[in-house]
């Protein structure tokens, strides 16, 4: 007699250093990168499901209807700059379970 026992796994989350990796494909980063003679990840931010459920009923709700329900995130704000001090952000959301960028957007510009 032989038994067969299945064992399945949760998805493991993103590490804050793999969701930094993934950033990097936004379009948006790309192109600032490629544009600006400063870039850098200026803020790297984890929220659980629950806080994305939330986000999903306010004001910017756009940036987090794509997130699947269940599903936390990693949210990463780079800094671009242009010398000497004009720049802006872009705020890229990361889905933590799947690794896959589901917004990106221009943040704040500044001179």
């Amino acid at each position: 007699m032989s038994s067969l026992t299945l064992v399945t796994s949760s998805t493991v989350p993103l590490t804050k250093e793999r969701a930094m990796d993934v950033s990097k494909k936004a379009e948006l980063v790309r192109h600032g990168i490629a544009t600006s003679q400063f870039s850098q990840i200026s803020e790297v931010t984890y929220n659980n499901s629950t806080w994305v459920e939330l986000m999903k009923k306010g004001h910017n709700k756009e940036m987090y209807l794509k997130v699947p329900e269940g599903h936390g995130i990693w949210q990463i704000v780079w800094t671009f700059r242009k010398f000497p001090v004009s720049g802006y952000t872009v705020i890229v959301i990361v889905d933590a379970e799947i690794g896959r960028i589901t917004h990106e957007t221009v943040g704040i510009g500044f001179r």
